[in-house]
């Protein structure tokens, strides 16, 4: 990436946190962002509704990709059986993962075997759901769902903590950077000198990432 001249950030104009990151990366390249996607991204949504509604009717996952590929499901935690009757509140986190390997794998997949051995750490639905209203939670996709569904989310963009985002970035080397065809910051284009010394740390951030050919 070439620095654009007379490029200002949010934080040049008016000293505050950027808000925006919108990256135009090399295909190659869009495997280093899922690791944000684990560490947990958020996202609004229609809250004080099951996982199935969540996961089905709000984000567009079809139901045999739920019935097949997503394997484990943890809720605020709890390891969950019945997406069906669980419910997501305001301010959940859901964890999604494909099927893990060994023994702990076995043991945590939902519906499994061995889900009595888990007992201690399942979720039991607690109290009654509230009529459905705007929230927000947190979603994190491990392993292959990551590598399936993270692109889509990207794309649309998700909200992440900026000191993850930051780590992540401070990490690349210069193949990285010149794999990095388009960086703006807030709408407006910036460096990868300028990204690396903008204020993204200070809390969330959404982040956008669209892909080019290599």
């Amino acid at each position: 990436m070439k620095e654009p001249k007379g490029a200002q950030t949010k934080n040049d104009r008016e000293g505050g946190p950027a808000e925006t990151l919108s990256l135009t990366v090399s295909e190659n390249r869009l495997p280093l962002f899922f690791e944000l996607l684990a560490q947990g991204f958020s996202l609004p949504l229609m809250v004080e509704t099951s996982i199935r509604d969540v996961l089905c009717d709000q984000l567009g996952f079809c139901a045999d990709y739920l019935a097949e590929r997503i394997q484990t499901i943890f809720l605020d935690g709890k390891t969950v059986d019945d997406v069906a009757g669980a419910i997501v509140h305001d301010g959940s986190t859901l964890a999604l993962s494909a099927a893990m390997p060994g023994v702990v794998g076995a043991t945590m997949r939902r519906q499994g075997r061995y889900a009595a051995m888990r007992q201690a750490i399942s979720h039991r639905p607690a109290d009654a759901p509230t009529a459905p209203r705007q929230g927000r939670i947190t979603l994190k996709l491990f392993n292959l769902l990551a590598s399936e569904k993270g692109a889509a989310f990207l794309r649309q963009g998700v909200t992440v903590q900026g000191r993850d985002l930051h780590a992540l970035l401070q990490r690349q080397g210069a193949a990285f950077w010149s794999d990095c065809h388009e960086c703006r910051l807030d709408g407006r284009p910036v460096s990868p000198q300028q990204l690396l010394a903008a204020n993204l740390e200070a809390g969330p951030l959404t982040l956008m990432v669209q892909t080019a050919p290599a």
